[in-house]
């Protein structure tokens, strides 16, 4: 039994982990609410790295004032992890805790952020639901689990690793690396490229060229401007309405 406590205390030395020991309970985290803010001017791309909770990003016409909403419950106070900076031309935002090992519920910290509609954004979002919308600029988003809806942009390059994937509305094009969940894809004026893991695709009313290689669930296309389907693995296919040529190499 000693020399198990050494070793873990030796382990927490050696990595900087927390590890916080409680009864599981919701009850055992304290909350907090706090809020930042950063003037836009200047500002061309919004870069965010949040880690376990809901995200909610807004863009909004005329607004000039970066503005954010955190909703924290966590065990120790020393161990958050919340901020929003200038760098050059970007406003630099974090939030999450230090690393650490929990028995129990883990900590988390749901994000509110209001921004100018013309930003751009590069997101690494650990888990928990997402919710973009009202942005104008290039998206470059990098999410691990939960739900993630994307409601406007230009052109977007999205990582997906597990849940349901919404996006609707790009100006631009988008290329789309997803690993598990339904993926809906509609109102894209550019190209679209698929690499699907697993579950249900749906696209339509797409201006360019879709491009698909997929490995399980069904997959439905309504609406494009051309199809090349790589690999459609396995489920149903169902196009409709394709303005342009049509290569199936399955």
């Amino acid at each position: 039994m000693k020399s198990e406590i050494l070793s873990i205390t030796a382990a927490v030395l050696l990595s900087g982990c927390v590890i916080y020991v409680g009864n599981g309970h919701a009850g055992d985290r304290l909350h907090e609410e706090r809020s930042l803010s950063l003037s836009g001017a200047d500002i061309s791309q919004l870069v965010a790295d949040t880690g376990a909770g809901k995200l909610e990003i807004i863009g909004e016409e005329g607004r000039e004032l970066i503005e954010l909403q955190a909703s924290i419950h966590y065990y120790d106070s020393e161990d958050i992890r919340l901020s929003l900076v200038r760098r050059g031309n970007d406003a630099v935002l974090e939030a999450g805790f230090a690393s650490g090992v929990y028995n129990g519920n883990s900590p988390y910290i749901d994000v509110v952020v209001k921004v100018p509609a013309r930003l751009a954004l590069t997101l690494d979002e650990g888990s928990g639901d997402t919710d973009i919308r009202g942005l104008t600029g290039d998206l470059t988003i990098e999410d691990g689990s939960g739900t993630l809806r994307i409601q406007g942009g230009n052109n977007a390059n999205i990582t997906d690793g597990s849940g349901n994937l919404f996006i609707s509305q790009l100006s631009g094009s988008l290329v789309v690396e997803d690993g598990s969940g339904d993926t809906d894809i509609r109102q894209v004026q550019g190209r679209v490229t698929v690499e699907d893991g697993s579950g249900d695709l749906n696209i339509s009313d797409i201006g360019g060229v879709v491009t698909i290689d997929d490995g399980s669930g069904d997959i439905n296309v309504n609406g494009a401007g051309g199809l090349t389907i790589l690999d459609s693995g396995s489920g149903g296919l169902k196009i409709n309405a394709i303005n342009g040529p049509v290569n199936i190499n399955d």
